[in-house]
């Protein structure tokens, strides 16, 4: 896991946001230091280029996204055949007018 962004203490007397641990040092057992991340930090994300209108088939509506490994076999399927970007300016290199670049959680490998 990765470092958190910054902490969160709640204690009676407020609630307390720091970038470094909250020490104890008053004793009070009461009270939670808490690590707060990103959403970037706790899902795995990836970049992806998408249709910007959703289809609908037998009334599901579900995204069309890039797919493919080279320009001769580039198609619009279902997220399960997306074409993974590593970053959002190369995801937008390959987006056209009907399509948008999105990063969406994805499970670790």
């Amino acid at each position: 896991m990765t470092e958190p962004v910054a902490y969160i203490r709640r204690t009676s007397g407020g609630t307390y946001i720091s970038l470094t641990p909250i020490s104890d040092k008053y004793g009070d057992k009461t009270d939670k230091t808490l690590p707060l991340y990103t959403a970037e930090q706790l899902h795995h994300m990836k970049w992806f280029v998408r249709s910007k209108e959703p289809e609908t088939e037998d009334g599901d509506e579900h995204y069309l996204f890039l797919s493919g490994s080279n320009l001769d076999d580039l198609d619009y399927l279902e997220f399960d055949y997306a074409k993974v970007f590593g970053t959002k300016e190369e995801a937008e290199l390959w987006k056209n007018p009907l399509t948008e670049a999105v990063q969406l959680p994805v499970e670790e490998e």
